[in-house]
């Protein structure tokens, strides 16, 4: 390593014993020195030859960017599936067909999960929301040193209250005094979900002691991923129950509505068609008007499968029966809107 200053011309040069020159300066003049590399003169040439280039940032790629987003919408799509099917079997369970001899698409499905859902989902999403907000602003107002005690207290009271709740249902389930019944039920399980949520606020809340002491960081891990899981389990079943509970309500009000919404079928048969269905009316109309001689009117489609069709009077009471008809050219249906 060479440190340079302005020498003097007339100086005298020194050899040193290892090799390296040294010019002699007079009065305040520069001079020049050479220092070995057994010294450290080369290190500082290895180390900036050494010394790694920083690397380009990544660029983001096209399938990156579509993973990101593909990868959270595979679940929705999975979630709207299991709640649009759980919707429609027990719309059709109502009317006694099985859910499964439809064979509906999985797009038919997809277009039933907003009705079986969005009357739930949407106050939840509303109360997750306003919790949130709260939980901000009282985190904001208790950040002076000042108020630590009495953020210890508002902590406390969360976390007391936040357990509380969680356990009641499965306490008043065990003594008998719970009206929604056993643990599991939409009641217990929205309950459920509102204790640890203030549980889960009440950690939060308190002294960043709590979360940032070596007890305190795992405890803190811990709940989080304890409350992540529960809440998202709770609403799971908890929105699968309502779904449910959407589908069989809609069969009802549309029973008790006469089918306003369904189309009026019209058969014509090559012979004449067996049922117990009431409020049916068949006609005779000969053999002029063809093959298709009897004519049936009354019912209302219900559904239709690729194979069959599901017929109802339009005064359909709960238990009565549904007639089902092959889709195989002995009948022809009309179908009138109402």
């Amino acid at each position: 390593m060479a440190v340079v200053g302005p020498a003097r011309a007339d100086a005298p040069t020194r050899r040193q014993p290892d090799g390296t020159a040294r010019r002699a300066a007079g009065g305040m003049a520069g001079h020049i020195v050479t220092m070995p590399d057994s010294l450290g003169g080369g290190g500082g040439r290895q180390a900036e030859q050494q010394s790694p280039q920083p690397e380009a940032p990544r660029r983001v790629s096209f399938l990156d960017m579509a993973a990101y987003v593909l990868a959270p919408g595979t679940a929705v799509i999975g979630l709207l599936y299991y709640y649009g099917n759980t919707y429609t079997e027990a719309y059709y369970s109502f009317f006694g067909i099985p859910p499964g001899d439809l064979q509906l698409s999985v797009q038919a499905y997809l277009v039933k999960s907003p009705r079986a859902i969005f009357l739930t989902v949407w106050p939840l999403f509303y109360f997750g929301l306003t919790l949130v907000m709260l939980l901000v602003s009282v985190d904001n107002m208790l950040a002076a040193p000042r108020l630590v005690a009495r953020r210890r207290v508002v902590a406390r009271w969360l976390l007391v209250s936040g357990m509380l709740i969680m356990l009641a249902p499965w306490l008043f389930s065990v003594l008998g005094w719970w009206v929604g019944g056993e643990p599991g039920t939409s009641v217990s399980l929205l309950v459920t979900a509102m204790g640890s949520a203030l549980y889960f606020s009440g950690l939060w809340v308190g002294p960043a002691a709590w979360r940032t002491s070596p007890g305190g960081r795992r405890m803190w891990l811990f709940t989080k991923v304890m409350y992540v899981g529960m809440v998202a389990g709770v609403l799971f079943w908890f929105v699968a129950g309502e779904a449910a509970a959407a589908g069989r309500q809609d069969a009802e009000s549309d029973a008790a509505e006469g089918f306003k919404n369904n189309p009026e079928a019209v058969i014509h048969s090559r012979v004449k068609i067996a049922h117990d269905a009431p409020g049916i009316t068949v006609a005779d109309e000969g053999s002029e008007s063809g093959p298709y001689r009897f004519r049936y009117t009354g019912f209302v489609a219900l559904a239709k499968s690729p194979t069959h069709f599901y017929l109802v009077p339009r005064d359909w009471k709960s238990g009565e029966v549904v007639v089902i008809l092959p889709d195989d050219g002995s009948f022809r249906v009309e179908m009138r809107p109402t």
